[in-house]
């Protein structure tokens, strides 16, 4: 079998099409190995089967980071998505030359076509200017491979790069695919209008609230952080007087910033922003000091959202 094995500076981002765990497993076989040759480091997940044949093929020794895929996608997709990009920035730090990252579509309660196709987006954009070969698997039938083909500008089929024959743009695609609306939680434990001054206020609110949920300092300190720089978001680019709301759920400790204004950001939480400017870090960070960030406006619920809510979880300890 030819293949096409790659050292990128920026990302490559292809769809794998496979027949079998087998097959899966020797198209990767390739673009993993030869990763792990060239000094990058290689992140994989997939389903057992494939492992298992992945692992044969490279050795069981071989520094493959193996990530249970159930697991991986137990979270929203745009929150899955800013944990590879940490994973990938963290393998750069520790003295990798690039990463090789390998993902799978598989069945799962939550997971329909809006979650594999936001998740797809969004890898890409957390991904873009980073040395990474994204490899996207998924089973190769006649509809799977026109909608691998409508996400990716490339496919790799049988170690070939083959050229995408329907590539379309992300925001066709985020459009036909909005996130479902926000769980409803019951009554909050509190809501609160803030405004400028009452920013104090809400952080000992804030804090007192999550002790009491059983999160351990750390983690009440990074929330605390997180919800600060929500809020003054909504008080300095939005409407000027957000109301936070926080539960305690079966996920975790949650807290709510809802405002008027709409938030236009597409990809909200998942770009990194440039150290030499003042502003765009206030979502980023709340998304790296939080379990899980969403956003939703009301352009993706209309009958339910009024201008903008984003809302954190962070579970004990």
């Amino acid at each position: 079998m030819s293949t096409a094995v790659e050292s990128p500076e920026d990302l490559v981002h292809r769809a794998v099409p496979y027949r079998d765990p087998e097959h899966q497993a020797d198209v990767l076989r390739a673009q993993v190995g030869t990763a792990l040759d060239e000094g990058r480091h290689a992140i994989v997940a997939v389903e057992q089967r494939c492992r298992v044949e992945l692992e044969r093929a490279l050795g069981r020794d071989a520094e493959v980071r193996y990530w249970a895929p159930e697991q991986v996608h137990s979270a929203p997709p745009f929150t899955v998505a800013g944990r590879w990009g940490r994973a990938v920035r963290d393998a750069l730090a520790a003295g990798a030359t690039g990463v090789c990252t390998v993902g799978q579509m598989i069945e799962l309660p939550h997971a329909g076509p809006s979650y594999w196709t936001r998740l797809d987006l969004a890898l890409g954009r957390v991904l873009q200017d980073l040395p990474v070969n994204l490899l996207c698997c998924f089973p190769d039938r006649t509809t799977t491979r026109e909608e691998a083909c409508a996400l990716h500008d490339e496919l790799l089929v049988d170690g070939r790069p083959v050229p995408s024959s329907g590539r379309r743009p992300d925001h066709e695609l985020l459009r036909e695919h909005p996130q479902p609306p926000p769980d409803r939680l019951g009554a909050p434990l509190l809501t609160l209008p803030v405004e400028l001054g009452g920013l104090a206020t809400m952080r000992r609110a804030v804090e007192y609230e999550a002790m009491l949920s059983g999160l351990g300092p750390g983690r009440v300190e990074d929330l605390v952080l997180a919800v600060n720089e929500l809020v003054s978001n909504g008080i300095e680019h939005g409407s000027g007087s957000p109301t936070l709301r926080l539960w305690r759920a079966e996920a975790g400790f949650v807290a709510e910033m809802a405002d008027a204004d709409p938030c236009r950001l597409v990809y909200p939480g998942l770009d990194v922003p440039s150290l030499s400017g003042p502003r765009g870090r206030g979502l980023w960070l709340a998304s790296e000091l939080t379990d899980v960030l969403q956003v939703w406006t009301a352009d993706d619920d209309p009958g339910s959202v009024q201008g903008t809510v984003v809302r954190v979880t962070m579970a004990p300890p």
